[in-house]
């Protein structure tokens, strides 16, 4: 479904086009290193690498934009969109839901007004009844998409009045399978089995802890075993007012220091592809959409 148009986001159409070509150039910039580097030291005479030709760019995939906290629109090769988890604005969050966005659907982890644009709290719906909502378990179908909606709990010690409902949602397109948990606690061994295999995993990740522990994220990172990790709902500095706000979240900065395998996008979206996926699990790191304001429009 074609976006509306706002301030400010129509204007990035031509920049998306150009964020593409650079997105798949980094990709094959970073499998062929990859491929370069697999054989380690053995002490053994081998012979010299044949290098495979590089994806074809062209290959269908998943578009994933990032927008802001854990909000992310997925675009499927035939055009249609899903919405994840959009926040209510000036919720806790300090900044605004971006008109103009209107998706085929919206999925809803759970209840919590910065998951579900405080819906739960009777706020205004961005979206009328056209739009499909899903915010429970069951197998969904949106043009080339399937979405798997799995009862998980939400975790501790939050979500007590709507008795810790959450949702994983596993999205699948063009043979890739993007799975995000909401929020999530320990994702037990029923869970797992449920969400089959999961290519990338949206995961809430913090210099805090806010969500999941350490120990909690090593845990489902080794349970899920995605080749692609997306940390999200962390706290975003440059569009809040107040050092402190929102209460008890983290920057994703001191989350990330001393971990292997982070890559930055560079920009709020990219293209995911099943056959680009990397050898090593990868922290993939995105930019908040650049639509998203906070007061005064910053």
């Amino acid at each position: 479904m074609a976006h509306g148009c706002h301030t400010g986001r129509c204007a990035l159409t031509d920049d998306r086009e150009h964020a593409r070509v650079s997105r798949s150039h980094w990709v094959t910039a970073t499998l062929l290193l990859a491929l370069a580097t697999a054989g380690g030291c053995s002490g053994e005479v081998e012979s010299e690498p044949t290098l495979e030709a590089p994806p074809d760019a062209s290959a269908p995939g998943i578009e994933v934009e990032y927008i802001a906290h854990a909000s992310f629109l997925l675009r499927a090769p035939d055009g249609t969109e899903l919405l994840i988890d959009p926040y209510a604005s000036r919720v806790w969050l300090g900044y605004d839901w971006p008109e103009g966005i209107e998706p085929d659907a919206v999925l809803i982890t759970h209840p919590h007004y910065d998951h579900d644009a405080g819906r739960y709290r009777d706020m205004p719906f961005p979206w009328d009844a056209s739009v499909a909502v899903v915010d429970e378990p069951g197998t969904f179908t949106f043009g080339d998409f399937t979405v798997t909606g799995v009862e998980g709990k939400h975790a501790d010690p939050y979500g007590m009045e709507f008795g810790q409902l959450n949702t994983v949602m596993v999205i699948e397109a063009a043979g890739l399978r993007i799975a995000h948990i909401g929020d999530n606690g320990p994702l037990t061994p029923a869970v797992v089995e449920a969400m089959g295999r999961v290519d990338v995993l949206l995961m809430p990740a913090d210099g805090v802890y806010h969500i999941l522990s350490e120990e909690t994220t090593q845990e489902i990172l080794g349970s899920v075993q995605p080749r692609i990790m997306v940390p999200m709902h962390y706290r975003l500095g440059d569009l809040e007012v107040e050092e402190d706000s929102p209460s008890d979240l983290g920057d994703i900065g001191p989350w990330l220091e001393g971990r292997e395998g982070v890559q930055r996008v560079g920009s709020h979206v990219t293209t995911l592809r099943a056959g680009e996926l990397p050898g090593e699990r990868t922290i993939l790191v995105f930019e908040r959409a650049p639509y998203v304001t906070g007061p005064g429009g910053r």
